[in-house]
């Protein structure tokens, strides 16, 4: 990472562990100069995953600078219920809501400790999946990060469990579903 001497990190915040190591092992993708698109982020993290090695993404937001462990799908690790969808510009949940609603809603995921079905069953399992336009770039992806990382952060300082924010990635939701297969009569 380069710095200058008048913009200086003054705070590493890691999400969703305290803290993570890196080291040779670890790739860590700057997406402010990463030329890396969406879909090719996304791969490199499933590469990753399958070969049992690490990758951080990270970007500085202030004088902060914020690295992300994401995950992707594929190790059963993450219940439906439990990950909160968020498109570039919405959250796919009830009936879609404007990502201008985030800190409500993620809220809501996070204290809901199951009492609406499809909101998460506690706070400890909630996670966030992160979907953009796969030809998208890295710095596309920090603008959606900051945003999720900047309310995660709020809400983290207004309620009383110990909650970490877990975020995947995912193209998957680009991809319209098949046609219904024709109807016998």
């Amino acid at each position: 990472m380069i710095s200058s001497c008048n913009k200086k990190t003054s705070e590493i915040r890691y999400y969703p562990y305290e803290e993570f190591s890196i080291d040779n092992s670890v790739e860590v993708i700057g997406l402010d100069s990463t030329k890396l698109n969406f879909r090719e982020i996304t791969n490199k993290l499933k590469h990753h995953y399958n070969n049992n090695t690490h990758m951080i993404v990270q970007f500085d937001n202030g004088k902060i600078t914020k690295r992300i462990f994401p995950h992707v799908y594929g190790n059963g690790y993450f219940k439906m219920k439990n990950i909160l969808k968020i498109k570039s510009d919405s959250i796919l949940i009830d009936d879609g809501y404007p990502i201008s609603e985030l800190k409500k809603i993620l809220k809501r995921h996070y204290t809901n400790k199951g009492e609406i079905p499809y909101y998460s069953d506690n706070p400890y399992q909630a996670s966030v999946e992160i979907t953009i336009d796969t030809s998208k770039t890295g710095k596309d992806l920090e603008h959606i990060l900051k945003k999720v990382t900047r309310t995660f952060d709020e809400i983290k300082t207004e309620i009383p469990d110990t909650i970490k924010l877990h975020i995947l990635f995912s193209y998957f939701r680009q991809t319209p579903p098949p046609p219904p297969p024709p109807k016998n009569e």
